[in-house]
């Protein structure tokens, strides 16, 4: 009997639709995450073309081939393929991996992590994917910019999220409106779970990546030669936090056209911060501000940050309302 897969986009963990040609009926397959064991055979992946390209490598759209005894599927998927680094750290970077990839089990605020496998010698690090990302969504924007109510809600979801990995003892390192995805609802998840941390202490092919952790643009003073200039907190997650925040609203992308070298001077040797934009409520401003310390134990935590942004959006929502009841009294 012959069977044809065909995907269908629904929340995790999948539905598909097998048609069965034969009797040419569908029936929906319910298929979840191998959760015992993160490894994928790289036989069972099939990069098509690459869709990005970043700081710790390239992002792949790729077909992820699961087969049982009675149908076969195939998953689309991201495949995150690091550059390469040292042949006998590998084995150390996959042993991170294996602990994030349980960490990351159920937490809703981030993209679905497929497991992890090695193709031509580099890793890749499989994620469920997604049609878009907040820096797609302000690409497509005329002036590049979100407006208030979506950056607070957007900035809840992402602060839920890294809270939550926080709890479990992981940072992120590399946030920024890139690597932060929308689901179908048009919520924002997590699309980089810690791929830096995964990558400390490992030795790229590349000497000047091994001196950085992270995206210049959003990189806390501490990440720059973090061996020397560390420790790595989860207060340095607060400050990529508040670059993704300000690039939202000002379509504009924190030290913009500067070289890194540039950079590095404007943030570790002058003590510059990205300027936040006026006329922001007070209390998020402050907490803004707050999130670009130099020293980090001045910055605030993401649970603080959540605090304030559904503080504000609860006031928002509550002045909404009122004004809602005011005009029903004054027609009565």
């Amino acid at each position: 009997m012959s069977k044809e897969v065909i995907a269908t986009q629904s929340p995790t963990p999948f539905e598909y639709e097998i048609l069965d040609s034969d009797a040419e009926v569908l029936r929906t397959v319910r298929a979840s995450s191998n959760c015992a064991n993160p490894w994928i055979e790289p036989e069972r992946l099939k990069l098509r073309h690459r869709i990005g390209r970043g700081p710790f490598g390239d992002v792949w759209l790729a077909t992820h081939h699961q087969s049982t005894e009675d149908f076969d599927e195939y998953h689309e998927v991201a495949a995150k393929m690091l550059h390469p680094i040292r042949e006998d750290h590998v084995k150390i970077v996959l042993e991170k991996f294996n602990e994030l990839y349980f960490k990351c089990q159920g937490v809703a605020s981030v993209s679905w992590l497929h497991g992890i496998s090695v193709l031509n010698g580099r890793i890749c690090i499989i994620m469920n994917l997604c049609e878009g990302s907040i820096g797609d969504k302000m690409a497509g924007l005329k002036e590049g910019r979100i407006s208030l109510n979506d950056v607070l809600r957007y900035g809840i979801n992402l602060a839920q999220g890294v809270q939550e990995l926080h709890s479990k003892g992981s940072f992120i390192l590399n946030l920024k409106p890139f690597n932060v995805l929308l689901n179908d609802n048009d919520q924002a998840i997590l699309g980089d779970v810690g791929i830096p941390s995964l990558l400390l202490g490992s030795s790229f092919l590349s000497s000047d990546m091994a001196k950085r952790l992270g995206t210049p643009n959003y990189m806390a003073p501490e990440q720059w030669e973090p061996e020397v200039r560390g420790p790595i907190s989860f207060e340095t997650d607060s400050w990529g936090f508040g670059c993704t925040i300000v690039e939202m609203l000002t379509g504009n992308q924190p030290w913009y056209g500067c070289p890194v070298r540039r950079i590095y001077q404007s943030v570790v040797e002058k003590h510059e911060k990205p300027n936040i934009p006026s006329g922001l409520p007070s209390s998020v401003e402050n907490i803004l501000s707050g999130c670009f310390e130099y020293d980090l134990r001045n910055r605030p935590l993401m649970v603080d940050i959540l605090s304030v942004f559904q503080r504000f959006v609860n006031i928002y929502i509550f002045i909404y309302f009122l004004k809602i009841l005011l005009k029903i009294s004054v027609a009565v």
